[in-house]
């Protein structure tokens, strides 16, 4: 391989800075977002009906409390399955043809997304039945979770500390065997495919 740009742009070496230089700049946007620090009520458009809907504004009378608990566990269900079904094997495999999403490929992710959807839509008819009572309107679900930003803000920096963890240890599992610069790390690409090393320190 010439020593263009394109040899300089997929090193290992490039591939890995860009990777750990993103969880090094979340964890300086959680810090320096005066939003991570905020006393106000988190709102998140979706997500915050989502949330409200499962974990709070539960009415006193055990009636409307077992409604609205079986309208979410409803909204899951039919979310998981139209999700399998519907999105990723009609629409995405037969429809679209996608092959992305062939045989189970995408399947969680399908499921997941359209569980969002279905739950916004569950409380969205939750919110019909609570306005055709009359008297309910202080527990209408709305984008408003609940709970402070700043709460909020230390769920959201975790889950993406995660995912951004799991991308830099792929990456350098992947750089540590890729073939097309073999003069790049000899001696920890030995020792990572020496026997078991790989599986224990990987996965």
């Amino acid at each position: 391989m010439g020593k263009d740009f394109r040899y300089y742009f997929q090193h290992p070496w490039s591939r890995l800075i860009v990777a750990y230089l993103v969880i090094f700049f979340n964890f300086l946007i959680f810090a320096e977002d005066p939003v991570s620090h905020s006393q106000t009520e988190a709102n998140v458009i979706v997500v915050g009906n989502c949330f409200s809907f499962v974990t709070n504004k539960y009415p006193r009378e055990v009636g409307w409390r077992l409604l609205k608990v079986l309208l979410w566990l409803l909204a899951i269900l039919i979310g998981l399955i139209a999700g399998k079904f519907l999105f990723h094997q009609r629409l995405f495999g037969q429809l679209l043809r996608l092959k992305m999403f062939r045989e189970d490929h995408g399947s969680w992710m399908t499921m997941f997304f359209s569980t969002i959807l279905f739950l916004f839509i569950f409380s969205h008819i939750y919110n019909t039945i609570l306005l055709m009572d009359g008297n309910m309107g202080a527990y209408i679900i709305t984008d408003y979770m609940g709970i402070r930003n700043e709460s909020f803000m230390k769920l959201a920096a975790v889950g993406t500390w995660m995912g951004d963890f799991v991308t830099a240890w792929m990456v350098t599992d992947m750089m540590l065997q890729d073939k097309p610069y073999p003069d790049w790390g000899k001696s920890a690409r030995a020792f990572w495919k020496k026997g078991n090393v790989r599986i224990i320190l990987f996965w």
